[in-house]
């Protein structure tokens, strides 16, 4: 694993609006970032142009990882519903140039493995039209429930534009171990959200989507999964998403100052 950067998922400073994010990207040194498609529609609405919002980020020196994330029109989701639509994800993503949509099944209801592959498969036939690919983030307790079964639809969907976006949250929640991370085929990996957890703390009632510790703060051998995610696909760019009370309450900024912080000194930390 060479040269370690890491960017910012818009989760982790949730009060920050589009501006702030990308400002707060490049001043603190977090060079990709990925978005909420309200985020992207509403500063439309705000007066910015797609061309403007390009600017902005170009500006900043700040790159779009991908936009996160369509969680409603698959089988055994909502009907589709703005702003998580399969639709308005992939208008955000072109907006912005972003090369890729997360979609996950949180809240979703129980369906059959053939019937979510063929959603699936629709879903990523038309993010191909669009130029773009899909990164389905398993999430226990949903119908991507695991690394091996979200690995498994994403291959019976046909589609060489879907992978799996890794977040260390789901995957301990999931029972999951650093060998299903290298039992998976080199580049299946197409996203990686980075984050810790303590896992004696009492799991939140959101399906772990809450209490994401920052890197180092937890206790996940993280940097042995870092490694072997990275090893499964070392183009990938890697964005923080760090989901606490304490980042939640902050204020954009000191939320950005903290995560660097936090940031440097697990980098420093790391294993020769």
């Amino acid at each position: 694993m060479g040269e370690f950067t890491v960017g910012m998922c818009w989760l982790t400073l949730p009060s920050a609006s589009f501006i702030e994010l990308v400002e707060l990207s490049a001043r603190f040194g977090f060079p990709t970032l990925s978005l909420g498609p309200a985020l992207v529609h509403q500063q439309i609405e705000a007066g910015d142009t797609p061309t403007m919002m390009r600017k902005r980020l170009a500006d900043a020196g700040v790159r779009m990882a991908y936009i996160d994330a369509i969680v409603s029109g698959l089988p055994g989701l909502a009907p589709p519903t703005p702003p998580s639509d399969p639709a308005s994800c992939f208008e955000a993503a072109e907006m912005l140039e972003a090369p890729m949509v997360n979609v996950a099944h949180y809240k979703g209801r129980p369906v059959g493995f053939d019937e979510l592959a063929d959603g699936v498969g629709a879903l990523c036939r038309d993010a191909a039209r669009h130029g773009l690919k899909v990164g389905l983030e398993p999430i226990a307790g949903t119908g991507f429930p695991d690394l091996a079964t979200t690995d498994r639809l994403a291959r019976a969907s046909g589609e060489s534009n879907c992978g799996l976006l890794f977040d260390p949250t789901h995957w301990s929640n999931a029972g999951s171990t650093v060998a299903d991370i290298r039992a998976l085929e080199p580049g299946r990996i197409v996203g990686f959200q980075l984050c810790d957890i303590t896992t004696t703390r009492p799991r939140d009632p959101a399906q772990g989507m809450f209490w994401r510790d920052l890197p180092g703060e937890g206790t996940l051998p993280l940097w042995e999964v870092t490694e072997a995610v990275l090893a499964n696909n070392p183009a990938l760019t890697v964005e923080l998403e760090s989901l606490t009370p304490e980042l939640r309450d902050l204020p954009p900024e000191a939320g950005a100052a903290r995560c660097r912080a936090a940031m440097d000194v697990w980098v420093q930390g790391r294993p020769q």
